[in-house]
């Protein structure tokens, strides 16, 4: 398996408990809009947080076979590249998170 697969495994996989934080926090956010409001917000969260989640398995794509090219171990290129993108999809979920509650009006 090459060190680009196994980066967006561990990518993939590690982005998955930021996702589930933020869409409870949105759930819990929720809690007291009319179902409108909720209905908005989770729908938004839920195809931020997918469009999130894409790109950051991109960018550890490209940071993985960056730092790879500049001689670095695989384990190096690996972690390095699924770290950035866990931290990358972190800042944007919770900007994503934030955004949508301001939409709704929470």
């Amino acid at each position: 398996m090459s060190s680009t697969a196994v980066t967006l495994l561990i990518a993939g996989a590690a982005n998955l408990l930021p996702a589930l934080f933020f869409m409870f926090t949105a759930l819990l956010g929720s809690n007291g809009m009319n179902s409108v409001q909720g209905g908005k917000l989770l729908g938004t969260l839920a195809v931020l947080l997918v469009l999130g989640w894409l790109a950051a398995l991109w960018l550890a794509r490209h940071l993985a076979r960056w730092s790879h090219a500049r001689g670095w171990s695989t384990m190096a290129s690996v972690a390095a590249a699924s770290g950035g993108a866990v931290v990358a999809f972190t800042v944007l979920a919770l900007v994503s998170t934030l955004a949508a509650l301001l939409w709704v009006g929470a």
